[in-house]
């Protein structure tokens, strides 16, 4: 294969520089966006079911398309189909900033047919990421295996956690000063993202997303039942790490401004949760002492449950800090280890990035949509110990998948 998929250094070196770059820059415009929603609906007249709902929504039209994506396309050039996400994205963006610019100008707040509106353009900015997500991580994998595949993944990581450490900060500061700002800001990120697209070298690569697999010799595990087993303890701590997220990103939004802290330190928590998250990650990807580590899969779902008790309890900026620093750490090692794993031992791996975004639409779309009707209806922390209920049923799912594993190995002896 030619392209980033050349097995020349140099080559490959100079196709896959610039789609680092457009997961850097779709990150750092989404993160800078979504991490602002919960302020941008509450200013235009939204209640807490609707912050969470607009979450949600964005995560369904993503979930939804996915797979009608796969199902319908067949192959596609991942050049084309990534670009024409940035496109597709710009335009939502660019029509959600003018419904809120007009709401804010012409005292239109709390009209709740343009609230909708605002919902609706960010679930097709979801679903036009089907597009992209799934394809730009096939496009930096296909090919590689072993330790050659972590570093991929690993730099991969790091460059779009690396733009969710900015984003935040910077949608926080300019939601702060204008309810407008982070749109715009995120209408620009597009234009750039495109342009990487672009600059990518593509040569022949075909992308399918519903094909058939063939099998890789597994590295660095047993049998192919322990890979498989890896797999889905992987994917219940990315399911619940997102679940989590969901509910942080958008209700712990407005409950951080009622206690008293402002948009900016808001921007700075998520901040410090993307630190952590880029720092895992990268570690993740330059080492493969944690590859088929159950333990620390059952870790994780401790780890998000400690964070949670914190924002239950907390009322003070440290508090709240250590609490998305134990969140971050987590969440890098749940999403880091699902990705390997899904990569791991299959040469088309389009199939395993559609189950990976599959799993974190669905655990946002269960945080954020649930999030928001029990904060509505029940009471502000309400959404946290739903979470906490959720990551103490993931844990007893690993738990016992590990344990039928000892138990299989046991009896075949």
């Amino acid at each position: 294969m030619k392209g980033v998929f050349d097995k020349n250094p140099i080559n490959a070196l100079h196709g896959v520089r610039p789609l680092y770059g457009a997961a850097f820059m779709m990150a750092i415009s989404l993160s800078a966006w979504w991490t602002t929603m919960p302020f941008i609906v509450r200013n235009i007249g939204g209640s807490e079911d609707h912050v969470g709902y607009a979450w949600a929504a964005n995560m369904f039209g993503y979930l939804v398309c996915l797979l009608l994506a796969g199902a319908t396309l067949g192959q596609h050039n991942p050049k084309n189909t990534t670009r024409a996400a940035a496109a597709i994205t710009f335009v939502s963006a660019l029509a959600m900033s003018v419904v809120v610019y007009a709401m804010l100008s012409k005292e239109l707040v709390g009209n709740l047919v343009l609230i909708w509106t605002v919902i609706g353009a960010g679930a097709v900015a979801g679903a036009a990421m089907s597009l992209f997500w799934p394809f730009l991580m096939s496009w930096v994998s296909e090919d590689f295996e072993g330790s050659a595949l972590n570093r991929r993944l690993g730099t991969y990581n790091g460059a779009w956690s690396g733009a969710a450490i900015a984003g935040p900060l910077v949608g926080g500061i300019m939601v702060e000063t204008n309810t407008v700002f982070p749109i715009i800001f995120a209408t620009c990120g597009m234009i750039v993202c495109f342009l990487f697209l672009s600059v990518a070298t593509d040569g022949s690569i075909h992308a399918t997303l519903f094909g058939d697999e063939d099998a890789l010799p597994v590295v660095g595990c047993e049998n192919r039942a322990a890979l498989m087993r890896f797999r889905w303890m992987a994917r219940i701590a990315l399911f619940s790490s997102w679940a989590c997220l969901g509910i942080t990103r958008s209700q712990f939004a407005l409950l951080f401004t009622d206690i008293g802290f402002s948009e900016t330190w808001f921007g700075v928590m998520v901040t410090i949760f993307g630190v952590c998250n880029f720092t895992v990650m990268t570690a993740a990807g330059r080492c493969a002492f944690w590859h088929f580590k159950s333990t620390l899969l059952l870790a994780v779902h401790v780890l998000l449950s400690v964070s949670l008790v914190l924002i239950i309890y907390g009322r003070s900026l440290p508090v709240f800090a250590l609490s998305f620093v134990i969140m971050g750490c987590g969440f890098g090692f749940a999403y880091s280890s699902h990705l390997y794993y899904g990569a791991c031992g299959t040469k088309k791996r389009s199939v395993q990035m559609v189950i990976h975004e599959t799993t974190i639409s669905i655990g946002v779309i269960v945080g954020s949509g649930a999030g928001g009707y029990f904060a509505k209806n029940v009471g502000l922390h309400w959404p946290y110990w739903f979470a906490l209920i959720l990551m103490a049923a993931g844990f007893v799912l690993q738990l016992i998948l590990l344990l039928k594993g000892k138990y299989t190995r046991e009896v075949s002896k």
